[in-house]
């Protein structure tokens, strides 16, 4: 198994779009899943969102939502405010009462403190806890 992070397989039609647009490939290895991992709030509840997006109805719009995001700049940011003393540290929108997220997918891991998360991972976040086909689970792995 490779440690790469490829998504499904891309290769571009006469028109210069992805095959995945226009339905005609996916890949044998799919997209995954993705899980969120909310802590924090008031009493510091733990709560999970697993959805597997290759068996999403959304799959294709949802599969390339993941796919697109800025995994690595992501992790890079997490590793800088984790130096510099928390995800809400720098802009000192932290609190004891605010939320910390987790997400993880086959393109990475990374965690934001709920007033430095990235609209675009904000979003994320919501269709998954939003969606009728993602499952509640306990919090780690597994």
């Amino acid at each position: 198994m490779s440690d790469e992070r490829p998504g499904p397989r891309q290769e571009p039609d006469q028109d210069g779009q992805a095959c995945e647009q226009a339905g005609r490939c996916g890949g044998t290895d799919g997209y995954g899943r993705v899980v969120v991992e909310r802590s924090g709030g008031v009493g510091g509840m733990l709560m999970a969102w697993e959805l597997d997006i290759d068996s999403s109805a959304d799959r294709d719009e949802l599969g390339r939502q993941v796919a697109e995001l800025p995994w690595s700049q992501a992790d890079a940011d997490d590793s800088a405010a984790a130096r510099t003393g928390g995800a809400d540290s720098a802009d000192g929108g932290g609190g004891a009462d605010r939320f910390e997220y987790l997400i993880e997918s086959r393109y990475g891991r990374v965690r934001f403190g709920e007033a430095r998360m990235p609209q675009e991972w904000k979003r994320l976040v919501d269709d998954v806890r939003h969606s009728p086909e993602a499952r509640r689970r306990r919090p780690g792995r597994g």
